[in-house]
């Protein structure tokens, strides 16, 4: 079931986020600031009644977070058109990810038409063949565009 998130639920999404960073150490090219994700997660929580943020969970009937996405909307500068950019969508690996990522984005695009918006982009932060699933993924479900990109760490 996907509810918008709460004050309630910030140390259920640091868990989740927890578990998926410093357990399996996913996001091996960045160095994880808590208090900067943190006041990111807040920040999304604390606008989630504006259209141009979205702070969404997946919960199970018993209460369990299952997933998350944080996402705010920019202007494109190209077009002037509002663009919902994903921030981050967070999945406990331990249950079937595909089905709360496809709820998860399927409430933000909804959320996108229901507001006057029509575009949506998501990258991942992850490299290698996670972040390759995760485009084929939302590239097949959602008939989505791929575009490339690089990060770097200057020396």
């Amino acid at each position: 079931m996907i509810l918008k998130l709460n004050d309630n639920n910030v140390l259920d999404c640091i868990l989740l986020m927890n578990k998926l960073v410093l357990e399996n150490n996913k996001y091996e090219e960045y160095k994880r600031n808590e208090r900067s994700w943190t006041q990111h997660l807040c920040e999304h929580i604390s606008n989630r009644d504006n259209p141009r943020y979205l702070a969404i969970g997946d919960f199970s009937k018993e209460g369990e977070l299952k997933g998350f996405m944080l996402a705010s909307a920019f202007v494109n500068y190209y077009s002037e058109e509002w663009v919902m950019d994903v921030k981050d969508c967070i999945v406990n690996a331990d249950n079937q990810n595909v089905f709360t990522v496809s709820r998860l984005f399927d409430y933000m695009i909804s959320h996108v038409k229901e507001h006057g918006g029509s575009l949506w982009r998501a990258d991942s932060i992850r490299v290698g063949e996670k972040a390759k699933e995760y485009i084929e993924f939302l590239q097949k479900k959602y008939n989505a565009t791929p575009f490339y990109g690089v990060h770097g760490r200057i020396q």
